[in-house]
C-alpha cells in the first residue's frame, strides 16, 4: 500500500529509538510499583495459587472454584513467580513483554503494508495512549492479549498474502495463544480485519483456500489446553455449584456464555450497556491521539469503501469490534485497549500523509497542543488538589513539558514537531503519573500493610480473612483462607488460633461469639480503583478512608489499639 513520504514528519532512527526508549521507560516503570486492588490483585491471586499448589488446571477464588477468565494469563504469570518469587514484579513481568511484543508486531504490520515511517509512529501512537500507560501499572489481561493479538493479526496478514506453512502455524498459534486469554470473541477482530480486507479489495477468491481451514482446525487443536482444563474442573464435576446453580459446564462458558452472554446479558454475568460509553471513553483512552483517529475514521469513511490496493486491515481490525463493544450489556474502558495498535496504524498512516491536506494539519496542530496542555493543567491540578503543595519534582515536569512545547512548536518546522511534542509531553505526564501520583495513591492500599505487618510481627500464624481482600492474600506470605468455622475456633487452644482480618461492622460476629481477642492493629485504606472527589482532596481525605482491623484471638479482649494511615 502507498503512502506519500513526508519529510515533515520523518523520523531518523535516532530519534525514533530516543523516544522508543522514553516510552518503554514509562510503560516499565510500573513494575516496580505495589499491585492495585481487584482486578489485578485477583489475576495476581490465582497466579500464586498456581505456584504453591502446582495446579495448572483448578483456579480457585475465594477457595472455590472460579468460572469467569481462561488460563493463559495465569499461566505465564505463575512461571514468571516461579522463575521470580511471588511478587509484584513477576506479576507485571509478562504483561509488560507481551506489551512490548505487541509493538513489534504492530512495527511489523504497518512496515508491511505501508513503510518504516508509519511503523514507526504506529509504534509511538500505541505506547503514548493514556490508558495503554494507565494499563501498564494496573495490570489486566489486556497487555498479554495485545502482544497475541497483534501477533495473531500479522501472521494472519502474512497467510493472506502466502500460504506458507510457518505462516499457518504461527497464525493459529498466536491465534490460540489469544483465545485462551480472552476468549472466542477474538476471532471477530482477526477475522473481520481479514474479510473487510479482502472483499473491499475484490479478493475474496483468497479466503476460499484449503489454508483456512486448516488454520481453524489448528487453532482448535492449540486451545485444547484451556478445554481440557475446563473440562476437568468443571463439565466432569456438575454437582459443582457455580454462579448460584449446578450443571455449570465450564466449557460451554467458555465458548459462549463468557462473551456472547455478555454481549446479548443473557450469560451468568450482566452489565448495563451505553452505545456511547466507548466513544467518549476514548477520548481520554486514546489521548492524545484521539481527535486525530476520530478524523481520520471519518475521513475514511467519507472517501468512500471499496477502492481497490487499498489497505483496509487495520480500519475493520478496529471499527467491527469497536460497535461490537458499543453495542454490548457489558462495558469497561480497558476494553478498548487491544484495539489501539490499529487505530494507532490508521492514524500514523494520516500523520505521515498529512502534507497533502491542509485540515489534517491543522487537526493535528489543535489537538495535540490541546493535549499536552490539559496534561499540563491535570498535572497542576494533583500537585496543588492532591498533594496541596507544589513540589520540585513536579515544577521540573512541568517546567519540561513547558520547554518541549515552546521549542518544537517555534523553532521545528513542518507537522512533525507537533506529533513529537505530544508524545513526549505524554511521556512525561504518564511518568509523573505513576513516579508521584499513583506512587502515593498506592500507600491508600492498607491490606499490603496489614500483610507485611503480619510476615513481621505474626510469622506461621494463619488469617481468616472475614474483609475479602486479594491485595492481603497475595501480599501475605503466611496461610490465608476465607472459609472458617466459628465452633472449630473456639475449641482449638488460645496459641493454635488464627488471626482474623475484617471490617469494623464485622467485629460484632466475633463478640456474638464470646471470644477474647486483641486489635492487634488497624489499617486505613481506600479503594483507588475507583477514585472520588473526597479522596482526592487532601483535605478531606480521611474521611474517605475506610478502617480495617487485624484482631488477635491469642490475648485477652483490649480495646486499645494501633492506628496507621
Amino acid at each position: 500500500m502507498s503512502v506519500k513520504m513526508n519529510q515533515h514528519t520523518n523520523l531518523s532512527a535516532k530519534n525514533f529509538l530516543f523516544l522508543l526508549v522514553l516510552l518503554l521507560i514509562v510503560n516499565g516503570v510500573g513494575l516496580f510499583h505495589p499491585i492495585f486492588n481487584i482486578d489485578s490483585a485477583l489475576y495476581a491471586c490465582i497466579s500464586k495459587y498456581i505456584v504453591n499448589s502446582n495446579d495448572i488446571i483448578h483456579l480457585i477464588v475465594y477457595d472455590k472454584d472460579w468460572l469467569d477468565k481462561p488460563h493463559f494469563p495465569f499461566w505465564v504469570c505463575a512461571l514468571s513467580m516461579k522463575l521470580f518469587g511471588i511478587n509484584s514484579f513477576a506479576y507485571k513481568l509478562p504483561s509488560f513483554l507481551f506489551f512490548c511484543l505487541g509493538l513489534y508486531y504492530t512495527y511489523q504490520i504497518a512496515v508491511r503494508q505501508y513503510n518504516k515511517q508509519v511503523a514507526q509512529w504506529s509504534v509511538l501512537l500505541t505506547g503514548t495512549a493514556l490508558h495503554i500507560i494507565l494499563s501498564n501499572n494496573d495490570v489486566r489481561a489486556e497487555a498479554i492479549l495485545i502482544g497475541v493479538l497483534m501477533g495473531a493479526a500479522y501472521y494472519t496478514y502474512l497467510l493472506f498474502e502466502k500460504g506458507s506453512l510457518k505462516n499457518i502455524v504461527l497464525a493459529s498459534l498466536f491465534t490460540a495463544f489469544a483465545i485462551m486469554t480472552k476468549g472466542i470473541f477474538i476471532l471477530i477482530i482477526i477475522y473481520s480485519a481479514l474479510i473487510g480486507h479482502a472483499l473491499l479489495n475484490q479478493k475474496v477468491k483468497c479466503l476460499i483456500k484449503k489454508r483456512w481451514a486448516i488454520t481453524l482446525l489448528l487453532t482448535s487443536v492449540f486451545i485444547a489446553p484451556e478445554l481440557i482444563a475446563l473440562y476437568i474442573q468443571f463439565d466432569m464435576h456438575p454437582e459443582k455449584i457455580i454462579f448460584d446453580t449446578q450443571n455449570v459446564s465450564g466449557i460451554q462458558f467458555f465458548l459462549w456464555d463468557s462473551q456472547f452472554g455478555r454481549f446479548f446479558n443473557s450469560g451468568p454475568i450482566k452489565g448495563n450497556g451505553d452505545p456511547f460509553f466507548f466513544l467518549h471513553t476514548l477520548l481520554w483512552a486514546f489521548a492524545p491521539w484521539a481527535l486525530i483517529g476520530y478524523f481520520t475514521l471519518f475521513k475514511e469513511i467519507k472517501a468512500g469503501l471499496g477502492q481497490q490496493e487499498k489497505e483496509y486491515y487495520n480500519l475493520f481490525g478496529f471499527v467491527v469490534i469497536f460497535i461490537l463493544f458499543s453495542l454490548s450489556s457489558f462495558q469497561l474502558p480497558h476494553y478498548t485497549n487491544i484495539i489501539f495498535p490499529f487505530l494507532s496504524i490508521i492514524t500514523a498512516r494520516e500523520i505521515v500523509n498529512s502534507r497533502s491536506s491542509k485540515l489534517s494539519q491543522q487537526i493535528i496542530q489543535y489537538s495535540t497542543i490541546t493535549y499536552s496542555l490539559l496534561f499540563a493543567i491535570l498535572l497542576l491540578l494533583i500537585e496543588f488538589v492532591y498533594f496541596d503543595r507544589f513540589s520540585s519534582l513536579g515544577g521540573l515536569l512541568l517546567s519540561i513539558i513547558a520547554a518541549v512545547i515552546f521549542y518544537l512548536v517555534y523553532f521545528k518546522d513542518g507537522i512533525q514537531r507537533y506529533a513529537l511534542q505530544a508524545v513526549i509531553t505524554t511521556c512525561i505526564f504518564g511518568f509523573y503519573i505513576h513516579q508521584v501520583f499513583y506512587k502515593d495513591v498506592l500507600t491508600y492500599q492498607g491490606s499490603i500493610e496489614a500483610a507485611e505487618y503480619i510476615n513481621t510481627h505474626h510469622k506461621g500464624r494463619k488469617t481468616i480473612l472475614l474483609a475479602k481482600s486479594w491485595l492481603m492474600e497475595f501480599y501475605n506470605e503466611q496461610p490465608t483462607s476465607y472459609l472458617y468455622n466459628w465452633e472449630r475456633i473456639k475449641q482449638l487452644s488460645p496459641h493454635e488460633r488464627p488471626l482474623i482480618y475484617c471490617y469494623e461492622d464485622q467485629l460484632e460476629e466475633i463478640e456474638e461469639m464470646n471470644m477474647e481477642y486483641t486489635i492487634s492493629k488497624t489499617f486505613k485504606a481506600f479503594h483507588i480503583t475507583i477514585l472520588n472527589a473526597e479522596f482526592l482532596q487532601k483535605k478531606t481525605r480521611k474521611d474517605a478512608l475506610h478502617t480495617f482491623y487485624l484482631i488477635d484471638l491469642q490475648t485477652p479482649k483490649n480495646l486499645s489499639h494501633h492506628v496507621s494511615k
